[in-house]
């Protein structure tokens, strides 16, 4: 039967410890197992991902990851469109370091930095129906021209940092400056062009669903297909998933109990 650990925050406001999630490890001979999920926005704190369950901020994973011994395989899904540039590349590094074997998994999108947070995976899964989006990172900024300066040179760093993620999965003949262009010109990608341009791996399924978040309004290229879907659909669409995976887990679970019992003749 699994091992579940149980994830809480404490609410700032209130004091209350409330639960946002969990990991089950399926132990067997060899190594166990874990799952995370990248099923929302990426978020620069806790006090904003505790609104919502599948947003993560860099607190998150770091609690994740302090569960374990430092060598259980992770099986890592992503459903996301992005969010804080450096909530991901300190996302991406945390899981970078992480000793265990990691399978990422595109199930609907990768989309700005969460097309980052993905390669930090020691092998990527990308559904013929995903889509992943790169482009130039972009922030708000106020202040006088100086205070304008440091941030175009912050941005220029963080550019520089994501194309050196990006170069280290790119096929044989792609150069900094082609992925360079597709980024100035914020490009989508689906899985035929994301194996054209990327060492993935693509497998024949249909994409769990379209993201819904809170950043696409920055985003300039959105496919129309991705535009004619409706919030309320998507979202419904995300947590029949999530319900489908858990009611699976369950009927393992059941399976598993029987099997005990018919062993002891019960």
């Amino acid at each position: 039967m699994p091992k579940r650990f149980i994830f809480t925050k404490k609410n700032k406001q209130n004091g209350k410890v409330v639960n946002v999630g969990y990991v089950d490890f399926e132990e067997n001979e060899e190594q166990s197992r874990c799952s995370l999920y990248f099923y929302g926005d990426i978020v620069s704190a806790t006090w904003e991902s505790m609104y919502y369950e599948e947003d993560k901020c860099p607190q998150d994973i770091a609690d994740f990851l302090n569960q374990l011994d430092g060598h259980e395989n992770i099986d890592i899904y992503f459903n996301s469109g992005g969010g804080d540039v450096f909530a991901g590349l300190a996302i991406y590094n945390q899981l970078k370091r992480y000793n265990g074997h990691k399978v990422g998994y595109v199930d609907g999108m990768a989309a700005s930095i969460a097309s980052v947070i993905m390669f930090a995976c020691d092998e990527l899964h990308f559904a013929t129906g995903a889509q992943a989006m790169i482009h130039k990172p972009l922030c708000m900024a106020w202040g006088n021209a100086n205070d304008f300066k440091e941030v175009i040179k912050q941005l220029d760093l963080c550019e520089e940092s994501i194309l050196d993620v990006y170069m280290q999965h790119v096929n044989e003949g792609i150069t900094r400056d082609k992925i360079k262009s597709l980024m100035d010109k914020e490009t989508w990608f689906d899985s035929a062009k994301m194996q054209q341009y990327f060492n993935v791996e693509i497998e024949e399924k249909a994409a769990v669903a379209a993201c819904a978040s809170g950043f696409f309004e920055k985003y300039n290229n959105i496919p129309e297909a991705m535009k004619e879907t409706s919030k309320d659909d998507i979202v419904s669409a995300v947590l029949a998933a999530l319900e489908q995976k858990e009611n699976q887990r369950i009927e393992a679970e059941k399976a598993e109990i029987l099997a005990d019992l018919d062993m002891y003749g019960i």
